[in-house]
Formats: C-alpha cells, sequence, structure tokens
C-alpha cells in the first residue's frame, strides 16, 4: 500500500480504474502492495515505480498454476460472454533505461491490449506497429494516457485505466511543454520529435525517440519531394535499403521510411542515431599523433564501407568528416560508418557536378566521367583533413585547383607512402577500395611517382573553362576585385564565404546567420546545367546559429563558418551597399 508520499526523479504513475472491470482489478486483495492512496485515504488506482534500477519491468495477468504470479492481477469477477481472454502473462510495463521511456508490452494471446488517448483532450493515440504479440509501444505524459486490457475487434473496451503520471522519464526531453510526435502529416505516429541536429538545402535531421521501441533515433525529414529534392530522396532511400548496405558495420543503417506515396510531397527516413562525427570528433582531439592513429582506423573503415559501394554500383560523392559518423562497439572502440547518401547514385548515371568543397574529386570540378574513384580521392582529402591543421584552417578559404595541387603534394610527404596513389590526379591511376584494402594488409605498394605534368596551371585553366568564368583564373577565393571572396557559381551551387556574416538575429543580422554569395554579371551567369556543390565550414570559425540551413550535416549540433577577412578593410555594410548596387545593374542577366 503506498499513501501517496513516495517522491523521485524516475517514472512513476498511477493506472486509475474507468469501468468496473479495472475498479474490481484495482480492489483485489492480491494488489494489496500496489494499491495508491490520496491524501484522504481514498483507493485511488494501482502504483507503477519504475524509478529504481531493481525494478524495471511490472507484468499485468491472472495468476495460473505454473506461472510466476504477475505483479499486478487484472481477473474480472465474473468475466462477461465475449470478453477478450485475460492471459497469465498479459500485459506489462517496462523501462528503457538509457533513455527514460516506458513501454506498455502486448503479451496477450488475442492481441486484446489496446492503448489510446481519451476523446476530445490533447493526448495523442499512438498505435502498435506490429500486428502479432509481443509487441510494444510508448506510454508518456500526453501520449497513451489510457489503456485497455480487453479490448474487442469491435472497439469495445474492458479494464480501462488512465495513466496518471507522478514523476516522468524521457530524460533527454524538456518536461515543461506537450511531446511532438511525428511524422506531422501522418495519421501513424511513429516518434516523438527531440532537438534539431543538422540542415541542409533538401533536409534537416532531428534526434527522435521511436515510439516502438523507446530508443534515440535520427530522423531525415526532406524539405519537400519535388524537381532535384525527389531525385536525392529517391535515390538515398533506395541505394541505402540494398541488402548488402543495410546489413554493412560501416554504412549507416535506414531503420525504415515514412511518407514518400505518389500523392505525398513529404517523406522521412529512419536511421540510427550515433555519438556524433569525425569533424566534431577531431576538434576535441589535441594531439597530432592522436589524430594520425585514429586516421589510420578512419581510413581503413571506410574502405570497407567503399568497397561494399563499389560492389553494388554506387558512388557516394560527399565523402567528408562531416558524413563519417561514429560509435564504440562492445569493446570501446571506435566504430566508424559512412552517412549522408543525398548525393549518391550509379557511376554510370553521375553526371553533374556534386559534393562538398574541398573533398570533391577534380573529375566531378571538371564535369568529367564520375567512377567510384571520386570517393577514394575523396576519403584522402579526409585523412589529409584530419592529419593536417594547416590543411584545416586554410582549405575553406582555397578555390578546386589550388586545393588538388597541395592535396597532391601532401601526398608525396612523409608517412602518406601506402596511400598515395589515392591522390592521382588521373583517376585510372587510382587504386580501387578493395585494392587500397589489400596494400594496406600486405605493407607492399608501388612507389608513387611523379604526375606527367605540374596540375597547377592545367587544373586552374581547366576549373575556369568548365564553370564559365572569366578573368584572372590563377586567383585565390579572397582575391576579387571588391575586397571579399570569390567563387565560381552556377545551378546548386553555393559559395564558401562571400561576406560572412554571423549572429542570432542581432541588430544588422543575416537572417540564420547565413553566408551571402556574391552578385554574379551576365557573363558569370552559370551554366545551364544542373550541380549541386555544398560549401565547407572553417571549422575554426565562430559558431553557426541554429537556423541556418547550410550543407546538409548529420548527425551536427554545431557547424562553423568562415567570418569575413579583418585586414582588407571591408566591412559587412559596405559589402551589402556593393551587393545593393550590383543586383540592380546587373539584375537582367542572372
Amino acid at each position: 500500500m503506498d499513501d501517496g508520499s513516495y517522491s523521485s526523479a524516475g517514472p512513476i504513475f498511477v493506472l486509475v480504474p474507468i469501468d468496473d472491470a479495472a475498479r474490481h482489478a484495482t480492489s483485489l486483495a492480491a494488489n494489496y502492495g500496489h494499491q495508491y492512496y490520496d491524501q484522504d485515504g481514498s483507493l485511488l488506482g494501482l502504483l507503477v515505480n519504475l524509478s529504481s534500477p531493481e525494478k524495471t519491468i511490472y507484468t499485468l495477468g491472472r495468476p495460473g498454476p505454473n506461472n510466476e504470479p504477475p505483479d499486478l492481477h487484472i481477473t474480472e469477477a465474473r468475466p462477461r460472454r465475449g470478453s477478450p481472454h485475460i492471459s497469465y502473462l498479459h500485459a506489462s510495463f517496462q523501462l528503457v533505461p538509457e533513455t527514460g521511456a516506458v513501454l506498455l508490452w502486448d503479451h496477450s494471446s488475442t492481441n486484446s491490449v489496446k492503448p489510446f488517448g481519451a476523446p476530445n483532450t490533447w493526448g495523442y493515440t499512438v498505435k502498435f506497429r506490429s500486428e502479432s504479440s509481443p509487441r510494444s509501444v510508448l506510454v508518456a505524459r500526453g501520449i497513451n494516457t489510457h489503456v485497455a486490457f480487453a479490448a474487442g475487434s469491435n472497439n469495445t473496451k474492458w479494464c480501462q485505466f488512465e495513466i496518471q503520471w507522478q514523476a516522468e522519464g524521457m530524460y533527454d526531453f524538456e518536461k515543461d511543454e506537450p511531446y511532438f510526435v511525428g511524422p506531422q502529416e501522418s495519421r501513424t505516429k511513429r516518434y516523438v520529435q527531440n532537438e534539431k541536429l543538422g540542415g541542409g538545402s533538401y533536409g534537416t535531421v532531428y534526434s527522435a525517440l521511436d515510439a516502438e521501441t523507446g530508443k534515440m533515433i535520427a530522423v531525415k525529414r526532406f524539405h519537400n519531394l519535388s524537381g532535384k529534392h525527389l531525385t536525392f530522396a529517391t535515390r538515398e532511400v533506395d541505394n541505402l535499403k540494398k541488402k548488402a548496405l543495410r546489413q554493412h558495420p560501416h554504412i549507416l543503417r535506414i531503420l525504415d521510411s515514412a511518407g514518400g506515396g505518389e500523392k505525398d510531397n513529404w517523406g522521412e527516413i529512419f536511421m540510427p542515431l550515433k555519438k556524433g562525427n569525425l569533424k566534431d570528433l577531431c576538434e576535441t582531439i589535441q594531439t597530432e599523433e592522436d589524430r594520425w592513429a585514429l586516421s589510420q582506423q578512419v581510413l581503413y573503415q571506410i574502405l570497407l564501407a567503399l568497397d561494399c559501394l563499389a560492389d553494388n554500383d554506387v558512388v557516394h560523392r560527399d565523402v567528408k568528416p562531416d558524413n563519417i559518423l561514429f560509435d564504440f562497439d562492445e569493446d570501446m572502440n571506435y566504430r566508424f560508418c559512412l552517412g549522408d547518401f543525398g548525393l549518391s547514385n550509379d557511376p554510370e548515371r553521375a553526371i553533374t557536378a556534386a559534393g562538398t568543397e574541398p573533398f570533391m574529386a577534380p573529375e566531378i570540378c571538371y564535369r568529367k566521367k564520375q567512377t567510384t574513384k571520386v570517393d577514394i580521392w575523396s576519403l584522402f582529402a579526409t585523412i589529409v583533413w584530419m592529419r593536417n591543421p594547416d590543411f584545416r584552417a586554410a582549405c575553406s578559404r582555397l578555390r578546386a585547383p589550388d586545393l588538388h595541387k597541395w592535396i597532391i603534394s601532401i601526398s608525396k610527404t612523409a608517412g602518406y607512402e601506402p596511400i598515395r596513389a589515392m591522390a592521382s590526379h588521373d583517376p585510372k591511376k587510382r587504386p580501387s577500395a578493395k585494392k587500397q584494402l589489400d596494400i594496406l594488409d600486405s605493407g607492399e605498394y608501388e612507389e608513387y611517382g611523379e604526375e606527367e605534368s605540374d596540375p597547377g596551371d592545367l587544373l586552374s585553366a581547366q576549373f575556369a573553362q568548365a564553370m564559365s568564368l572569366q578573368g584572372d583564373s590563377s586567383q585565390s577565393y579572397g582575391s576579387g576585385s571588391a575586397g571579399y571572396p570569390t567563387s565560381p557559381e552556377m545551378a546548386y551551387y553555393e559559395p564558401y564565404a562571400s561576406g560572412i556574416y554571423t549572429g542570432y538575429g542581432g541588430a544588422g543580422g543575416m537572417k540564420g546567420g547565413g553566408y551571402a554569395p556574391p552578385p554574379m554579371g551576365t557573363a558569370e551567369a552559370p551554366r545551364n546545367q544542373g550541380a549541386w556543390v555544398r560549401p565547407y565550414d572553417n571549422p575554426y570559425g565562430p559558431l553557426q546559429s541554429q537556423g541556418s540551413d547550410e550543407g546538409t550535416v548529420m548527425p551536427e549540433i554545431r557547424t562553423a563558418v568562415p567570418t569575413i577577412a579583418e585586414d582588407d578593410g571591408f566591412t559587412y555594410e559596405e559589402y551589402l551597399e556593393e551587393r545593393r548596387r550590383l543586383k540592380g545593374k546587373n539584375r537582367g542577366g542572372i
């Protein structure tokens, strides 16, 4: 018996009877130890206390001759004709320790346990997703506020209780506001949405609690399903659902998807929630020696992922630190996996410029044939990013030709001998992922020879021609005549930094703390070809505001952006004035 004086921060609730069958079950002598009384001494209901680690499950049912007696007895005095049968183990409430979620389990032989929200209330009804027992679903404040332990097929309900919460679990969620369940457009609710992890040009990623398992997942929501967005979403889902990819330990697994129907303009995919991404992880590692050691693990594990992609005719096209996620195995060793397949494609169909500078392979920039070798280059650039602090600090300020030349130069330095060929400008000279794995396993590799010609000037000329740019192609970013960075611009192309202004909506701040691309004249108008190129954020810039849509990062809480150079004498106000002037001048040519 409990007098109502118990208090704890763990999940505790009272099952308050609604109908006669529930009131009878509450008054049973077998439930004496769980009966809960109010301050006036009146029997209120049955207490379920899941706040102690020693008791994480409460069973409900009827006693049987050879069965463990249930914690809570829910038998009726005289069962009604046609009422659902109460099993020995009929239902249970179980705590998910890592999240504090409480799951209602249906163990009945007739699937007669039914959670629901009371009519004319703000609460949600989240149904069981499975059709067979045992099956589980979340109960929480405002979610499945009632339960019938004997529900018939014609929507009749017996033994009904209201769940009144005394203390909540849901450890990672705010308690002072209603929970938001999703998907918003669907009647079938699958999760409780938590915080935004990252967002980009065609998708936003949230952490969420799965309403069936009570565990945290990542939900990627596509902004819309039309045009390019539909193409990207379809490819991502199709590629991630391939059996070999779903079973690979170093490829982010898709758990399920929702929406995407013929009449839907929305879609979501559900994935495991990892500890973080490589970009954030590297910022916590202080010594160069530790970064080199970590890069060896990243190299080998992501090569395994790329080998699987190549065997299944998938080219990722956006391998970078942000898209390499990590958690830990049972021995607490890092386990890396490749995520964000929004730009993935079949190599035979991959023709548009797509990816994130400075990790894009040369052949993507110059609209040459794309193969799975583009991912080999991107992985090498990622390894350089991890090992070389100068490259990390400066890569967001350089144009592609300079970056390619720099990466090739770095590949010729000590320590890169086994992987130098990954940085070959000619993709035919790059090893496949399988070949590179063999090299690392055997320790045998061919000496990397000099390129047939210095790629510097050649790359600049090809890059300028491919992007239809004018002017001196030897200029680097940041050397524009107006004093702010310049960059090639084309359809779906976002420059690195063009008059960056960061902030959180203060006076004079740009909405979302985003960047403003430089104005383009008629002669500099983009080519009439599709492309999807993302900028790369300077990891040493100030924190970006939550509202920014830069890049598609998952999971990514903190995104940094490069700032305006302080030594060029070009203020943000001057930038805006120059931008307004040129916008009016070139209005007809863009």
